[in-house]
């Protein structure tokens, strides 16, 4: 049965949770938790909440660097740790592997940087820098650069897209959402397909 009690509890946790969605702080723990799943969303999606006025620029930013940051270094560290198992290490102690080694760890700081604009290398190259030993400080200054610049980029662009006069309508901003992470993703795809006919050739 329906009691009063309840009918005032539930606008209560109601209220709570609009609050709670307008908070920049609540908004930006999504954020990073987004970018973890689906980094072009959470960027797509921090730049048009921005447009929208619902959070501050700085603080967009800040979420998606924080988010593609901080998951950067957790990928880094279950490759530095995957040693643990013996068969990663008689993977890691191949000939072949341990050229690929040397090779990545003779200009680290660039081979990480350049890791972040390469499409489809991120995952596997961020656990492959820390399976092959690439030094801690060497790999955040690189990422944090790399990151720092790919957020800004990005964000910029899908915010002043979102910003444009004929987008005023909030409506159009948030259809413009899926097709814009749509793009990304097939701009990611057809960079990576050049890079292996290159490869390749």
């Amino acid at each position: 049965m329906y009691s009063r009690k309840n009918g005032l509890v539930n606008i209560f946790m109601l209220d709570t949770l609009l609050t709670w969605s307008q908070n920049p702080y609540i908004i930006m723990l999504g954020i990073i938790l987004l970018s973890y799943l689906l980094e072009d969303a959470a960027i797509v999606g921090a730049a048009l909440l921005s447009v929208e006025g619902t959070l501050p620029i700085h603080l967009g930013v800040l979420a998606v660097f924080i988010g593609i940051a901080s998951g950067d270094i957790i990928l880094f560290y279950i490759g530095r740790y995957s040693h643990k198992f013996n068969w990663v290490q008689q993977r890691l102690s191949h000939p072949k592997v341990l050229n690929i080694q040397n090779k990545l760890q003779k200009n680290a700081f660039l081979n990480v940087f350049l890791i972040r604009f390469l499409p489809g290398l991120r995952g596997t190259g961020y656990l492959v820098c820390g399976a092959l030993r690439i030094q801690p400080i060497t790999f955040f200054l690189s990422v944090g650069l790399a990151t720092l610049l790919w957020s800004i980029l990005i964000y910029a662009s899908v915010f002043a897209l979102g910003d444009a006069l004929w987008l005023e309508d909030a409506l159009w901003r948030w259809v413009l959402a899926p097709l814009l992470i749509v793009v990304i993703m097939l701009i990611n795809k057809i960079i990576n397909t050049y890079l292996l006919e290159e490869r390749s050739v």
